[in-house]
């Protein structure tokens, strides 16, 4: 558990959290390399566990390594029914994916999918669909939702969360590096609000088109980190700018959209994108412990959780800033 003081020195150091940068601060940038139980855990972290996919022992759909650190380190909602709550003392509730009626593949990216060690010939299985529209559960995976808080239209919205997405756990790809798998538009989760949990086929081949158009004009994305990774080893804790997505998958579901806000709703496909990142914990992970907002009146479902605050600080600081827990462990 990191100190008050420990803390505050963390928090005031906004330059070792710069993504702007191509390539992110390796360990070995003049920082001070002095051991210490905190490094410690950090390194531990960062290990990959035993068999891992390599690029010459790619996995099966089946045979994915997930290591779930999240639900391991971070406290998880007891309540494990499924309906729109405000959740408080936690930062993750157990959901499962909705299931869709006749899932069938839209498009994927195979180099994205190469993130989490999938072997190109587990794309044309019928059980790709399945497993990546949430219809099956891969073995391993723990499907949760995760809560944050934030601002739209310049205040305090209160708590949002994944209300379409599910996580499905961490996979340890090639090299060793940990891959969070998501899908979006999967059904509701006790963050989805008013709203039906799903994303329609036009919105997901926009956000898979972008994904796809970013990586390769150049912008930083989860697969450009991994090409960094590759050929420097020694880098292996930070975040990147932009997640991938991995496919796209529509379905004979319908929800009803009004695309313009004009009145004339219509019915649209249900569709669940596949998205690959490092982490999806952002800044809205910390806002749920924001005190009361002076405009809204609104405050973070777990105000006051300073133990729970320390928890979310320290396991973001090990598990994908190991440089911090260097520097800082050598100041104290």
């Amino acid at each position: 558990m990191l100190s008050p003081a420990f803390a505050s020195r963390f928090l005031s150091l906004p330059s070792l959290f710069t993504t702007t940068r191509r390539h992110s601060l390796p360990l070995s940038a003049g920082l001070p390399t002095r051991r210490g139980p905190l490094l410690s855990r950090a390194a531990a972290l960062s290990s990959p566990p035993p068999h891992a996919a390599t690029d010459c022992n790619m996995s099966s759909l089946e045979d994915l390594v997930f290591d779930n650190r999240a639900l391991k380190s971070l406290p998880i909602d007891p309540e494990t029914q499924n309906y729109v709550r405000s959740v408080a003392g936690a930062c993750f509730s157990r959901v499962r994916p909705t299931p869709l009626s006749n899932p069938r593949l839209v498009v994927h990216s195979p180099s994205a999918l190469h993130l989490v060690g999938l072997s190109p010939d587990q794309l044309s299985r019928p059980g790709f669909v399945e497993y990546m529209s949430g219809n099956k559960i891969l073995p391993g995976s723990e499907p949760a939702s995760h809560c944050y808080c934030g601002h739209q239209f310049g205040h305090f919205s209160g708590q949002l969360g994944d209300g379409c997405a599910h996580y499905l756990g961490e996979v340890v790809g090639p090299g060793g590096q940990r891959w969070e798998l998501q899908l979006k538009g999967s059904g509701k989760t006790p963050y989805s609000r008013f709203a039906d949990g799903r994303k329609v086929l036009r919105s997901s081949i926009r956000e898979f088109l972008c994904s796809e158009a970013m990586h390769y004009l150049g912008i930083p994305t989860t697969r450009g980190k991994l090409e960094h990774f590759e050929k420097s080893r020694g880098d292996r804790g930070c975040l990147s700018p932009r997640c991938s997505a991995g496919s796209c998958i529509t379905s004979d579901d319908t929800v009803t959209r009004d695309i313009l806000y004009s009145g004339h709703p219509i019915q649209e496909r249900c569709t669940v994108i596949t998205r690959i990142a490092p982490t999806f914990i952002r800044f809205g992970s910390f806002e749920i412990f924001k005190t009361r907002d002076r405009e809204t009146g609104r405050v973070g479902p777990s105000v006051g959780r300073e133990d729970i605050l320390h928890q979310l600080l320290d396991f973001v600081t090990q598990s994908y800033y190991p440089q911090v827990c260097i520097f800082l462990t050598s100041s104290f």
